[in-house]
């Protein structure tokens, strides 16, 4: 592997050794995990060959390189082309990364498998979460699979057919009073408590995040070079931050010369990071307006880490990229467009990367000649019975 340098805070730069860090133990930012990069290169490229799926990437995954990976067959996931939609927004080429293909359906996959394979190594009696839906699916299927107790912590507005998927991989739930944000707190509490290894996904366990980079590299491979868009629904925002991540070090290595811009896509009821953008902010402020949206997957509020909204607009801001903020109805007629056209059945979040194209396109900020991808980020299952 790419030798781990440290877990490095954003915000003062100070590092840490590659052990259980949740956020800086001198001003609580969060962390980033840095590589010496030219270390090993050349033996841990030949071991990854021998992998699948986001595992031949094992040379830029902080795991150890004789590690057994804790894995269900996650990534290798489809890059699909629109030429309908192509058509219909008169652009050259548009694409969607079908992140639904996972094995627990939902992109979440990626880093609960780096997750869990990290607490494999750092021999933890169990692991937590706070989670909406589909990050508590998926740490409660590696965790069974790793052999490792798993307790979510969940808002009580949890659909039923999430609680009742956790419940199946043998996972604890924990109903929570208010929003996710009121989930994640209770669940940091718990694991200081227990010392059990939070895999939360915003920006808190680092190991977590570097999974989800894989997914830059395999657009990379899929398309063959690097798009000039690449569009993600975002709550706190670690999947883009690692995405872009996972571009600068294709850079880096010599394997492209170029970067792409990254659109940032929420819900216009709870846009947090959208509206900083739109108002040229450098930092993000907690979501204080009601909240009414189907695309709960993405209503994160930020109400108890406004800072993790910040480090994704920092990335929005570093790639020349945008925040968009997108209305229920119209990720709605997206998600049946998807369906319809595409054969691809996707949850109203995960729409909204389709749906924010026509916003980039009437704002400028996407151009004809432009190439883009669309991140799917999970499925739709919690939504077939409400579909007309």
């Amino acid at each position: 592997m790419a030798e781990i340098k440290s877990l490095t805070c954003i915000e003062c730069g100070h590092g840490h050794q590659a052990e259980i860090f949740y956020k800086c133990e001198r001003c609580e930012g969060s962390l980033d995990i840095e590589y010496n990069y030219e270390m090993h290169r050349e033996e841990a490229e030949a071991a990854g060959k021998k992998e699948s799926g986001i595992w031949k990437y094992r040379s830029f995954l902080p795991v150890a390189p004789n590690s057994e990976p804790v894995t269900l067959g996650e990534g290798n996931t489809p890059l699909l082309r629109m030429p309908s939609l192509e058509m219909e927004l008169e652009q050259s080429e548009i694409y969607f990364k079908n992140e639904s293909a996972n094995p627990t359906l939902a992109f979440k996959d990626r880093a609960l498998s780096v997750a869990l394979t990290a607490a494999k190594q750092f021999n933890v009696e169990g692991v937590i979460t706070a989670s909406t839906g589909n990050t508590g699916v998926s740490a409660a299927a590696y965790a069974a699979r790793a052999k490792l107790p798993c307790k979510i912590y969940v808002p009580k507005k949890t659909p039923n057919e999430k609680l009742r998927l956790m419940k199946i991989y043998g996972a604890e739930i924990s109903l929570v009073e208010g929003n996710f944000s009121d989930a994640y707190l209770m669940a940091a509490q718990q694991a200081e408590t227990t010392e059990w290894f939070n895999v939360t996904s915003t920006f808190l366990n680092p190991y977590a995040v570097e999974g989800n980079k894989t997914i830059a590299y395999e657009i990379h491979e899929q398309f063959g070079d690097v798009p000039d868009w690449i569009v993600i629904p975002i709550g706190a925002g670690p999947l883009l931050v690692a995405c872009f991540k996972g571009f600068k070090e294709l850079q880096l290595a010599g394997k492209t010369s170029k970067l792409p811009r990254m659109a940032g896509v929420q819900a216009a009821s709870c846009a947090p990071i959208a509206a900083a953008f739109e108002n040229g902010l450098e930092e993000v402020a907690a979501w204080k307006q009601p909240i009414a949206t189907v695309a709960s997957g993405i209503a994160d509020p930020l109400t108890t880490y406004p800072k993790d909204g910040t480090r994704t607009l920092k990335a929005i801001y570093a790639s020349d990229g945008c925040g968009i903020a997108v209305e229920d109805d119209r990720m709605l007629h997206y998600q049946k467009k998807l369906a319809i056209e595409e054969g691809v059945f996707a949850e109203p979040s995960s729409a909204t990367a389709i749906a924010a194209l026509e916003l980039m396109k009437r704002k400028g900020y996407l151009r004809k000649n432009e190439s883009v991808v669309s991140v799917i980020t999970g499925h739709g299952l919690k939504d077939l019975m409400s579909i007309q």
